[in-house]
């Protein structure tokens, strides 16, 4: 056996390998990817927030949402160029990140170690090669998952159409399992596709930058050179990568047992200590982040070395020899000077939470769909007991009927709250109203019917406020009109708040009754919807950034944030300072909003840090 095959099958000599070059260059590496991370934070991000707002004006939209984000934007051509920009330009980033660390320790015209700059500069001069290489990978793969996504949407059609999707996700009737097994097995073989191409294609960026060829060039080069061996580079790979996703799983594990044993042992000191495991953290989460990335970058360089020299592709010697030469003395004091730039982050951080002490606004708690958990969802009883749990809003979902009546219901059709598969768009009200949706919830709500919006704003004035959605499903009538017709003739303007997917319905709504309080509701987004025009803000949880937060907010906008059922999570947002929380539990929202009131400043400061580093309550 070739001795160099050897190395593909000894992880022990592959790994001194890959050692010694990183010694070889550690300090260059060091300086490279903390400029690499700030050029990126402070010039690459703004730069690509730019390139949407521009995109997104020439479409007539200071932003999109929800599903006007694929109906009016991606599928338009300014949103598939800036989609594919984008791609590319996410690909190209990591290429160009691993590229250079590639040039750092590699290099191409002469027997011995670049410097600094000059290795810099030749990853450089290959950017543009290193874009389009980018871009055709990403080109290539969405080539190949097109057949897989086209295949989903049919089997969802054919299978998961009859109903509304809420039904099959809480009833899981034989065909949801179908179609969830049908789904698995086209993930897999997608997966499969791109492990296998990403395998394939390991070598292109290597063999671009040091044998200087076409990245079209540089795919198939790559794809020669390792078959026969592509399954054991794999495995290689794969198992570095899990390794140190597994070791760094491990670290935040510890961190935080430490962590916790710290603070409990601290007494009086704890908040003299937070700050420096903020720091310890962030130093842990940046080491971990430069381990991954400079050790796939030196693993797939070794890799392509061995590989190169056994097939006698390339003359290795003048890429590997090394010079007794060292890294200038500047380049290693830029790194120290640059190390206080990623120790503000956690001084900013904790600057931030320390706002915590002085006690906020009184978050406010919306019970989801009335009290869903005490009684069926969107119904009279729901909305009492929201009311007797002593929530200030209850959400409720609105639709019309066959007639025009607008009523309370959230799935498109009855049958996972009635087991009818009617759809409420083909129903008369009072054929509706002999429909029993509350037996599916308990027996003891046998009689409970579809309510009418005027019933629920009759019951709920001067006791409970109303977040009224909007729900459309097929063919549009005049939901918005109507609803905005009833909140006027009832005086109710003043205790509800008109939600929507759709921003041109909320835009309606308001043009028959401009006293009507709108907020959009923000499943995800592009652009800044702070800059349209309502009065709040309806946010998925886990899509709310702090950008958002303090953009509406200056703005004059509340910020609302759904569905939000841990107490954690609870205390996060109300450290962050949103306005309204719903909650499927109000009981819980309305106990912990208790709890976090009455908690001193310092004790509000401390269980703030607590979150802030991971730790439980």
């Amino acid at each position: 056996m070739n001795p160099d095959t050897n190395q593909f099958l000894s992880v022990a000599i592959l790994a001194r390998s890959v050692w010694r070059d990183f010694l070889a260059a550690r300090r260059a590496l060091f300086v490279y990817e903390i400029l690499f991370k700030l050029l990126e934070a402070w010039l690459l991000v703004p730069v690509v927030a730019l390139v949407l707002a521009i995109v997104l004006s020439r479409a007539g939209h200071v932003a999109v949402s929800n599903q006007d984000v694929l109906d009016f934007f991606l599928l338009s051509p300014s949103g598939l160029i800036y989609a594919s920009l984008f791609g590319t330009a996410a690909v190209a980033l990591i290429l160009l990140e691993l590229g250079g660390m590639m040039a750092l320790v590699s290099p191409a015209d002469r027997g011995e170690r670049p410097l600094f700059i000059p290795s810099l500069m030749a990853a450089l001069r290959n950017a543009l090669r290193i874009v389009q290489l980018g871009a055709t990978k990403l080109a290539l793969l969405a080539l190949v998952q097109l057949p897989f996504l086209l295949l989903t949407i049919l089997a969802i059609r054919l299978l998961l159409s009859d109903h509304d999707f809420y039904y099959y996700w809480n009833d899981r009737p034989p065909i949801f399992w179908i179609a969830a097994g049908m789904g698995a097995i086209l993930l897999g073989v997608a997966l499969a596709i791109d492990l296998v191409l990403s395998v394939r294609w390991i070598f292109a960026l290597p063999i671009l930058l040091f044998e200087r060829c076409s990245a079209p060039a540089a795919l198939r080069a790559s794809r020669e050179r390792l078959r026969g061996v592509s399954w054991r580079i794999g495995c290689v790979l794969v198992g570095w990568l899990l390794a140190t996703l597994m070791i760094g799983a491990i670290l935040e594990v510890g961190f935080r047992f430490f962590a916790t044993a710290t603070l409990e042992n601290a007494g009086e000191r704890r908040i003299a200590l937070i700050l420096p495991l903020l720091v310890a953290q962030g130093s842990l989460h940046a080491a971990w982040s430069f381990v991954i990335v400079v050790g796939l970058a030196l693993l797939v360089r070794r890799l392509y070395l061995i590989r190169s020299r056994e097939l006698g592709f390339l003359n290795v010697e003048a890429i590997t020899k090394a010079s007794e030469q060292p890294i200038e003395p500047w380049n290693w004091r830029l790194a120290c000077l640059c190390i206080p730039l990623f120790l503000v982050a956690p001084l900013i951080l904790w600057l931030d939470v320390s706002r915590y002490v002085v006690a906020g606004r009184m978050v406010r708690v919306t019970a989801h769909r009335g009290h869903a958990r005490a009684a069926p969802e969107n119904t009279l009883s729901a909305i009492r007991k929201a009311i007797e749990s002593g929530a200030d809003y209850a959400e409720i979902d609105v639709q019309q009927t066959a007639d025009g009546v607008v009523v309370l219901l959230h799935d498109s059709d009855l049958k996972r709250v009635a087991g009818v598969a009617s759809s409420i768009a083909d129903v008369r009200f009072d054929e509706l109203r002999t429909t029993d949706v509350g037996s599916w919830f308990d027996s003891s709500f046998a009689n409970e019917r579809v309510p009418t919006l005027a019933e629920v704003i009759n019951l709920s004035r001067g006791r409970i406020k109303l977040n009224i959605e909007l729900k459309f499903y097929g063919p549009e009538r005049q939901l918005a009109r109507d609803v905005a017709r009833l909140v006027r003739e009832h005086e109710f303007e003043s205790s509800c708040l008109i939600t929507s997917f759709k921003h041109d319905a909320l835009r309606d709504a308001k043009r028959h009754n401009p006293r009507l309080r709108t907020g959009l509701i923000v499943a995800f987004a592009l652009g800044d919807v702070s800059r349209l025009e309502v009065e709040a803000l309806s946010v998925r949880a886990d899509f709310l950034s702090d950008n958002m937060l303090r953009a509406a907010h200056r703005r004059g906008m509340e910020v609302h944030v759904w569905t939000v059922n841990d107490a954690g999570e609870m205390i996060r947002l109300m450290e962050r300072g949103v306005d309204n929380i719903l909650s499927s539990d109000p009981d819980l929202a309305i106990r912990v909003r208790g709890e976090w009131a009455n908690l001193a400043g310092t004790e509000r400061l401390l269980l703030a840090s607590r979150l802030l580093l991971g730790l439980d309550r």
